[in-house]
This record gives C-alpha cells, structure tokens and sequence, in this order.
C-alpha cells in the first residue's frame, strides 16, 4: 500500500511548554492596548507637538499606510498557493495531498488560507515579524496556525523561540526548524525583521502632523484665530483699562460660542478682535500633504496608482505600474513565503519532488481583448491545447482539443527549397 507524502516526514519533538500566563493580563487585545497609549499620548501632547508615528495602529490612521498595507497583503494573500509534485518531468499541484488543502483553503479551523497569508504580510510588514506554528501529527502537518502579535521572542544568540499565545492556546520553546518566521527588511544579517513603520516613521511623523493640523483648523472654533485687545482709537492701550480676569472672561465667552459652531458674536465696545491667518508653516504642512503619500508609496513599494495618489491615467502607465509592483515589490515577498514555507514543511528526503508556489497567472488581470490575444497566441505556439484554455474557462472539453497545436507559417532556414534561377532565353 501506497504511503501517504506525509507520512514520510520525520517526527517532531515535543515542546516544552510554558506556565500559562493570568488570563485577565492578556484579556484585551494587542491593538486595543497601544490604543490606549495613542490616546494617552495625544491627550498629554500640546497642539504644536509633532506627531509621533511608531505603532501600527497609529499608522494605519493614514489612509496611505492603510491603502498601502491593504494592496499589499491583498494582492499576496490573493494568489492560490500551491503544494506541486513532480510527475511526468513536470511539477504540478497535489490536489490530494493534506498540505495543498491547509496551504489553499482552511490552514486551521478559525482561519483560511486567504486569511492567513494576508494577516502573516500585515504582521511581517508592519510590525517586522510574523510567526506560524506548523501542528504535527503522526508525522502529518495538520494545521497551520498564525500565533498573535507579541506572542513571540526569539533569542538569536541561541536560536530558541519562546511562544505564550493564550490566543491560540500555544505555550512552546521552539527551535527554528519548528516554526515558520517571516522577517521584514533586517538590519541584523536577518535573524529579526524590522517594521516598515520604524523605517518611515519620520514621512510618518510628518503625514500625521499635516492630518492633526488640517483638522484642527476646520473645527469650528479654529475657522477664526486672533487674539482680544483695547481700541485704540478709543484711546485704551492695550490692558491699561482691564485687568486680566475682564479679558480672559470674553476670550472664554468667544472660544464656547466658536465651538459650539456660532458665527456671531460681540465684544464690549471699547475691546476689539484682532483676526488672524494661517501661519506660513501651516500653509507648507498642508501642501506637503499631496507629497507625503508618495513617500509612504516608496517606502511600501506601491504604485501611487494602487493609493489613488492622482497620478497619470494612462493605461500603458498603469499596466507597466502593475508589472513593477509584481517584479521589484510582490516577487522577494513571494520568493521568501515560498522558500520559509518549504524549508519548514517539506523534509529533505524529498525535496526533489515537491515545490511550494504562488500561482502567479492569477495576478495578471487585463482586458478581454488582451486575453484573447494571449490565448491564440498560446495555442499557435503550443503551450496550451484547447481543452487546456477551456478547462481555465470551467468549459467542457472538445473532441480533438488535446493535441497540442503549431503555426505552419514559418520553417528553418536549411528546409526551404532553393529558388530556380531563371532559364535564359
């Protein structure tokens, strides 16, 4: 009888787990705790402080960071992987196998893959590591499950990860064959990745402090600035009539009716209201707004067309936009996932049959007519048949349509009869 692929992996050691941690430390979530600390810190800081961008959750409040996070870890998390087996000289996915189901549908039982793979590039991206626990029964993986954010430390002097995810229930110490570990760009030879956010959190800074500024101005007590003084055609020089409680009680009066939104107001006959603008720095902040989102393109590696950040409409661009975004941005991610997901799962005993792949064909969305195009030209050249490009359609086969096809248009040089030279007359 025929042994099952995973039956031939060897068996994993039993982890050591750790003592659960109290269950009301770890009650709330990740995200929920450095909330409250953004909210801590914005009450503590005065309206003239920079913002601060060093959490994820402080950075996914710009619509760039988040439309750039979201195209990125959708379009990964959007291409089938798959579990390929050689057969016949060539590698083809292993419908039948239980890691081709885990990796393309239902990697656990809260999760599914699209799920995974998307939350793994969020977490690797914006917080510089993401971490999967492979399950192993009999020698069989039967889950694959994403541990939670801080979960996870990793000593990369002795190789050992300390896991207490109350979350998904996993207390481990694991060594490195044992766990999947995604990393970001790193900065250490790439044992720890670091966050997209650290790297950028200057262009953060600055994109936050232009949205903080821009709505603090069209509140409605900020629509009008100045400042309360005596007339001076009355004669009143500045204070020399009012003492500091008289003009401090108008001024208060003043700022409850600007905000509470009313477009009408006094002051006492010999006080007037000096209005003023916006000061230089608040003009330059808000026009860096328009160049802040092609700077946390760069730093994601996203088109500006992907952020809607008002670039050229012309179609070529964008097609060409969308082959660089999956050369120079996509292919190291899927390279990475790929290799990480290979190395942990598939044992060296049969490396030469099994390959673990993103189904690329699925990225390249065009017009019909390009398709089309794409289509004829790969049955006349015979890199597919026809029952091929049905099958894709989810149409029937053909009589006939398994017998690859060639274009007769063209022959080599040495099979063209020589040309008759013409019979003198």
């Amino acid at each position: 009888m025929k042994k099952k692929l995973f039956q031939l992996f060897r068996g994993k050691k039993a982890s050591t787990p750790l003592p659960a941690a109290d269950a009301a430390t770890h009650r709330r979530g990740y995200f929920d705790t450095v909330a409250d600390a953004v909210r801590q810190a914005a009450s503590a800081s005065s309206p003239g402080t920079p913002v601060a961008v060093s959490s994820p959750e402080q950075a996914m409040r710009l619509a760039a960071v988040y439309r750039c996070t979201s195209i990125l870890s959708g379009s990964i998390a959007s291409l089938p992987l798959q579990l390929m087996r050689l057969k016949n000289g060539v590698f083809m996915p292993d419908e039948a196998a239980p890691l081709n189901y885990l990796l393309q549908y239902a990697p656990n039982r809260r999760q599914t893959a699209y799920e995974l793979v998307r939350n793994a590039i969020v977490q690797m991206v914006n917080l510089g590591n993401a971490y999967i626990y492979p399950h192993w029964t009999g020698g069989e993986v039967d889950a694959l499950t994403l541990l939670s954010p801080g979960s996870v430390s990793y000593d990369k002097l002795t190789d050992v990860y300390l896991v207490s995810d109350p979350v998904n229930n996993v207390y481990a110490t694991l060594e490195a064959e044992d766990i999947i570990h995604l990393r970001n760009l790193s900065l250490d030879g790439g044992y720890t990745g670091v966050s997209t956010i650290r790297y950028a959190s200057t262009v953060l800074g600055i994109a936050a402090s232009a949205d903080e500024t821009t709505g603090r101005n069209f509140r409605p007590d900020s629509m009008i600035k100045g400042f309360i003084s005596g007339d001076m055609e009355a004669g009143i020089k500045g204070y020399s009539n009012y003492n500091e409680d008289q003009l401090e009680a108008v001024t208060e009066r003043l700022r409850r009716e600007l905000s509470s939104g009313e477009m009408l107001n006094y002051v006492p006959g010999s006080m007037k209201f000096n209005a003023l603008s916006m000061s230089p720095a608040d003009i330059q902040l808000m026009e860096y707004k328009k160049f802040s989102v092609l700077d946390i393109c760069r730093f994601y590696g996203v088109h500006p067309d992907m952020a809607f950040a008002g670039q050229s409409q012309n179609y070529k661009a964008s097609e060409m936009g969308q082959v660089q975004f999956m050369t120079g941005t996509l292919q190291p991610i899927l390279r990475q996932v790929e290799n990480e997901l290979f190395v942990k799962l598939v044992p060296r005993s049969v490396v030469a049959k099994y390959r673990i792949r993103f189904d690329l064909e699925s990225f390249y969305q065009t017009d019909l007519e390009t398709i089309s195009m794409y289509r004829e030209k790969a049955i006349q050249y015979g890199l597919y048949t026809v029952n091929e490009l049905r099958a894709k359609e989810g149409r029937a086969p053909v009589p006939g349509g398994d017998v690859p096809m060639i274009s007769c248009n063209v022959a080599p040089l040495t099979q063209v009869p020589p040309k008759k030279p013409e019979e003198n007359v």
